[in-house]
């Protein structure tokens, strides 16, 4: 725009440079691609330069032809098989002059009227085979400020150019049809089809109605350079060059210059706003998974102490046998008829031993072996539960972000969720259920020692109840072989009776408390180890969701604030006096 910008162009100039110059930043921080950034550059640099009218059409449809009969100078060859390997701008020079800007650009210049406020760009055919022209092609679009995209009037409107019709319009350019080779056609009612048809199906792709003009080019580049005028008026050149001159008058042009890259933003802003929406969904889906692991670890606490209330139950059994063998056990030996036998402290004993004791302190053992199975298997499957959820995160997430989301998001959530399941993977793995189990049954003991109740160590936990209630047994048969020191009566050895039993239930309880305290206790140190452990292994995940979730919701915020920026800068510059 090398000419004088009156002040509200200059603001409407200042505030786009603005908008572009914010989104660039933030989709880098959104890891955009390289091409994309450079892209949304360009369009900040082109914002200075000059109007970019941009010939587009697949090839042999005679855009060069056109291109040719617009400047009315033979700038570009033609030819029924693909011509232009390179993007060619055209612009005004003095004299004849080409010089090339890099591998796939070219600028060639001429002393054309048509050229003093514009340059025509010529670009490789698409739907060819070399598939590297239509490349060159959409990759230029956006640096389009018109587009005159050219059909042929033998094959109007392909499918393949409608789909690069959609793209050009996805990038917010204006774009005019041009229908070439109108001669093959016969009679004025023919070729009013054929432009109707086009002009009906460019609707349907852009959601406007397009302008459309016929045009004979090759035809029209001959009459200009006969200088016969009457030949050239029936080609639909003039019409044309009628629709640049009036159509592009310094206003217009400098409207659609100010609104072709708020066109690029557009594009690109949507384009990330889908990569926002499918990376937050992916993300979404993960928390989800989270707090399902998290659902599951609460339930499976909620189960475990449930499940426990019925192994501990089996040891208080095997206690509560205890005590109602030493019940029946004192109701048979403590009477009167059993005087003597009373007086045999050692015989007492025995019979204690062998009646209400027995074999109870392997019961035990086995009791607390079966629920150290119990728990470890317990916990062996919550991992392995968490570990299905963690396969079933990757392999939605292989799913969904291959050629969709990519970039360093990907990266690291992939890197997360690999790290979390070899992790659970190596926990498995490395799994000993037999010196787990023996961990735990220490545990177990230590826990019921701590409760003060079993002052022993290292000799298991049944023979530590068995040595517990030896010990007891002592006291109340004491009370029972006491009855020699007492004296004898009817009365004393019912006294002496109740009073064993009391003492025998006393004991029992604090023993059935004891054990309760002492392995509720040692239940509760365990799942919280084995939940620590869980927890230090999702952590990473964990903290990935969440913090990325935070990041692009922040982004997804920005995004969409400078998309109704543009939008309300758009409709201004419309209708803006420029």
């Amino acid at each position: 725009m090398n000419v004088e910008l009156r002040e509200v162009t200059k603001e409407l100039v200042a505030r786009e440079k603005l908008l572009i110059g914010d989104l660039r930043g933030l989709l880098s921080r959104l890891d955009a691609s390289e091409s994309d950034l450079i892209d949304l550059k360009t369009a900040l640099r082109d914002l200075e330069g000059i109007f970019m009218l941009v010939v587009i059409g697949e090839y042999n449809a005679g855009k060069s032809s056109l291109l040719n009969a617009l400047v009315g100078e033979k700038v570009m060859p033609e030819g029924v098989t693909p011509t232009t390997d390179r993007v060619v701008i055209v612009n005004y020079g003095e004299t004849e002059r080409e010089s090339e800007d890099s591998a796939t650009l070219l600028r060639r210049s001429y002393p054309a009227d048509i050229l003093r406020n514009l340059a025509l760009v010529d670009t490789p055919g698409t739907n060819a085979v070399i598939t590297r022209h239509q490349e060159l092609t959409e990759r230029f679009i956006p640096r389009a400020d018109l587009v005159l995209f050219v059909t042929s009037a033998d094959r109007p409107f392909t499918e393949s150019e409608r789909a690069v019709l959609e793209l050009i319009g996805s990038w917010g350019k204006k774009i005019t049809l041009v229908v070439n080779k109108l001669d093959i056609l016969e009679g004025p009612e023919q070729r009013q089809q054929v432009l109707d048809f086009v002009c009906d199906h460019g609707r349907k792709t852009l959601g406007v109605t397009p302008q459309v003009f016929g045009v004979e080019a090759k035809r029209a580049f001959r009459a200009r350079a006969a200088g016969n005028e009457a030949e050239l008026k029936g080609t639909g050149l003039p019409e044309i060059e009628s629709y640049i001159e009036t159509n592009l008058a310094p206003d217009e042009r400098f409207r659609l210059k100010l609104l072709s890259p708020l066109g690029v933003a557009r594009h690109l802003t949507e384009h990330y706003q889908g990569v926002l929406a499918r990376r937050l969904g992916l993300l979404a889906d993960d928390r989800s998974t989270l707090d399902e692991i998290e659902r599951q670890r609460d339930q499976f606490t909620r189960d475990m102490r449930r499940e426990f209330q019925a192994y501990l139950a089996r040891t208080k059994t095997i206690l509560l046998e205890v005590e109602r063998r030493g019940d029946i056990y004192f109701n048979d030996t403590v009477r009167l008829r059993n005087l003597f036998s009373l007086m045999n402290s050692e015989r007492i004993k025995e019979q204690f031993q062998a009646r209400v004791i027995r074999d109870a302190d392997k019961d035990i053992e086995i009791a607390v072996g079966e629920t150290v199975d119990w728990f470890l298997s317990r916990n062996l499957q919550l991992w392995e539960d968490v570990m299905g959820f963690i396969n079933e995160r990757r392999q939605a997430g292989e799913e969904r972000v291959i050629g969709e989301v990519g970039g360093r998001f990907q990266y690291d959530r992939q890197a997360l969720i690999r790290a979390l399941r070899e992790r659970t993977q190596e926990v498995l793995d490395s799994y000993d259920e037999r010196e787990e189990a023996e961990r735990l049954a220490d545990q177990l003991q230590n826990s019921v020692v701590q409760t003060g109740l079993l002052q022993v160590g290292g000799i298991g936990l049944g023979a530590a109840v068995l040595a517990f209630i030896s010990s007891a047994a002592l006291d109340i048969t004491g009370v029972v072989t006491g009855l020699t020191l007492a004296g004898i009566g009817l009365l004393v050895i019912p006294r002496r009776r109740a009073q064993a039993k009391r003492e025998l239930h006393k004991r029992m309880q604090e023993l059935r408390d004891g054990l309760d305290l002492g392995l509720s206790k040692q239940l509760d140190a365990e799942m919280l180890r084995s939940s620590e452990k869980l927890s230090g292994a999702i952590a990473p995940y964990t903290r990935f969701v969440r913090s990325e979730l935070e990041r692009l919701e922040s982004h997804q915020a920005e995004l969409d604030a400078l998309a109704a920026e543009s939008e309300e800068l758009q409709r201004t510059i419309e209708s803006a006096e420029l």
